[in-house]
């Protein structure tokens, strides 16, 4: 190895000392070798991502074509009754869990094979999916926060997880947290794409976002926030905030929602229902940094 680094020095850096043309060598394998294997890897990797997003789109059943969302009908005149201000919405009245269990007028039905998928993991509790993304994932559940974390779809260990529901979530929660990991800019796993709503005109081009209960309806979601956010300080304000006793509480928390947002765009109703999407990014806060997508359910 010393005679071959040698003859590599002398061939490259001729008008280099030996000594000192045999230690670049060595540092120049070094950094190839390292350069490769990081190659290596990035390959594996993509190529498991392929492999899982078509193993998904096979159970997941078939092929969704995005229905076409009815504005609001506008007030009944002749009845003389006109539309509440949205700003005057609240989380009870019409809006309340009460009503939850109705389907909303611009929800749809997308065709997923509950069945193949909840014989393959009864964990399911949804499927999450946000057009011109990457993200067009199963969402499952369990009794703690970590499992997920290691394990995919399939209950099989891997690093990239599952997206998974805030174990204390319940269906008719006025806000519901999913989970799942952030993989590096490079990739296209589990939320590594919500890195990209950082920008703030793919934010504004991005809104909209679709999730559907197991066995049940697809509701439209309009992202409203984009939130960077440190774990490690959850007095002020705190996203994962399941419920309100009453308006004051709904209120102060939207406000704050407001506040420590990175992109806050008014949606064109005030929420029944939020979905917030969080995941890892360490660009602010360190291991307690988080991104977090918030968005408000259509009516």
């Amino acid at each position: 190895m010393k005679d071959l680094t040698g003859k590599l020095g002398e061939l490259i850096f001729p008008d280099v000392e030996e000594k000192k043309s045999r230690r670049i060598v060595i540092q120049v394998i070094i950094g190839l070798s390292i350069a490769m294997l990081s190659m290596a890897g990035m390959l594996f990797y993509s190529h498991q991502e392929v492999g899982q997003r078509q193993k998904f789109q096979q159970i997941k059943g078939a092929g969704i074509t995005l229905p076409e969302i009815l504005p609001d009908m506008p007030p009944d005149v002749e009845g003389g009754k006109e539309a509440e201000p949205a700003g005057e919405k609240s989380p009870e009245g019409e809006n309340s869990t009460e009503d939850m269990g109705e389907a909303d007028k611009n929800t749809v039905t997308f065709p997923y094979d509950w069945d193949s998928l909840t014989e393959a993991n009864r964990d399911i509790k949804g499927w999450l999916y946000l057009p011109d993304t990457p993200i067009d994932l199963p969402v499952v559940g369990a009794s703690d926060n970590d499992y997920y974390l290691t394990h995919d779809f399939w209950k099989e260990e891997k690093s990239t997880g599952c997206p998974f529901m805030d174990k204390d979530t319940g269906q008719w929660d006025f806000n519901r947290t999913i989970y799942a990991h952030n993989m590096g800019k490079a990739s296209e796993a589990m939320f590594s794409p919500l890195l990209k709503f950082k920008d703030k005109d793919y934010f504004m081009a991005h809104r909209q976002l679709y999730y559907t209960q197991c066995y049940g309806v697809t509701a439209e979601y309009q992202i409203m926030a984009v939130v960077k956010y440190n774990a490690g300080d959850t007095g002020s304000w705190d996203f994962r905030t399941r419920n309100h006793a009453d308006m004051e509480s709904y209120n102060l928390w939207m406000e704050g929602l407001e506040e420590h947002a990175l992109y806050y765009a008014e949606p064109d109703h005030a929420p029944a229902q939020i979905l917030t999407l969080s995941t890892c990014d360490r660009s602010e806060f360190g291991k307690d940094g988080r991104l977090v997508i918030v968005a408000g359910k259509c009516r």
